[in-house]
Order: C-alpha cells, then sequence, then structure tokens
C-alpha cells in the first residue's frame, strides 16, 4: 500500500478529494484529508471541532506503483486548478516512506483523525493516560494547557513538520521539593 501526497490551495481540500473520487477508479485510488480534534472554548462552552491537520495536503492511498500513479493523476493535476502539484523525494521517490506512513496511522482512528489524548502533567514531565499519544511522549515538545493543546513532531516526505492536537490534561500536580534542614 502506498500514500501519495498532493500539494492544493489552502481551503481547496475537500473539493480536490471530491474531484479524485470522482474522477479516478474508486478501487485504485481513496483520497483523504488527514483531519485533527481542536478542543476549543466559545463563551465558556467546550466543544471539539475537526479541521485539516496538515493544511493544503490531500493524501492518496493506493496500491497502484508510482510510475502507473503519475500517468493515471498527471492529467488530474493539469487539468485542475486546484491542485498545485505532487509532492516527491524525488524524481524516483514519490510515495511516504514506509516509516512515516506508519508513524502517521499509528495516530490516525479509521476516519484519519487524530483524536484528543488525556494526560497527567507532574512537573515537568507529561503522562499520557489515554488516545492516539500513549507511549508517544517523546514527540511532544510544547504543550499549552489553556489552550488544550499539544505540538507534536513528525516526518513527513523529508521534513519535520511541527503540528497541534487535542489534549486534554486531567490532573497538574507539581513535586515541591522539600530541603529538612538540621
Amino acid at each position: 500500500m502506498y500514500w501519495y501526497v498532493l500539494f492544493v490551495h489552502t481551503g481547496r481540500e475537500f473539493r480536490v478529494e471530491q474531484l479524485i473520487k470522482k474522477r479516478l477508479d474508486s478501487e485504485k485510488f481513496r483520497p483523504f484529508v488527514p483531519l485533527h480534534e481542536k478542543i476549543i472554548k466559545i463563551s465558556g462552552i467546550v466543544k471539539k471541532e475537526v479541521s485539516p491537520l496538515f493544511p493544503s495536503y490531500v493524501f492518496i492511498e493506493s496500491e497502484v506503483p508510482s510510475q502507473e500513479f503519475i500517468e493515471k493523476v498527471s492529467p488530474l493535476i493539469h487539468n485542475s486548478l486546484d491542485i498545485v502539484h505532487l509532492l516527491k523525494y524525488s524524481d524516483s521517490e514519490i510515495a511516504i516512506r514506509e516509516a512515516e506512513r506508519k508513524k502517521l496511522l499509528s495516530l490516525y482512528n479509521d476516519n484519519y483523525c487524530i483524536e484528543s489524548s488525556k494526560a497527567i502533567i507532574e512537573g515537568d514531565k507529561i503522562y499520557i493516560t489515554d488516545g492516539p499519544l500513549i507511549g508517544q511522549e517523546s514527540i511532544i515538545k510544547r504543550v499549552d494547557r489553556h489552550k488544550r493543546r499539544a505540538w507534536i513532531e513528525i516526518d513527513l516526505m523529508g521534513d519535520t513538520k511541527l503540528i497541534n492536537v487535542a489534549i486534554e490534561i486531567v490532573k497538574k500536580s507539581s513535586q515541591e521539593i522539600s530541603l529538612a534542614y538540621k
């Protein structure tokens, strides 16, 4: 199984996804827009929303090898004003590398969405108790408790991306250092 990535104009990800579903064989080409859950608070009401994880990117899952993929998708890219180009490592390597694909798959649910995780903060350490980030605390680079977001590092197409995902801090405890004086 291969994943290919199209770079599209921002805000047109879902339009391109539908275009690919209409124009290409749905058995061989399955487009999707990776999503992530956001926890937002408006007027005191907390709600969850989903938005594109990688703005301007549309992924295509396919069993078709690279050369055949280029032959099938090139006319679509050239005839669409919404698609900018196909992302690639080099002229011979256009599919996402297997390690990067597996990392993303470990975070996604069945709808290619990264759901919120629950965490406990003790001092300067974070422990994930529930959600897709369990056991992956090392990729968390920053946490904003007030906006309920964590920034994680993900490799994609040879580039390291810093993306934010929803995180709920269930408990925060500060470890106090007590000094005993004699």
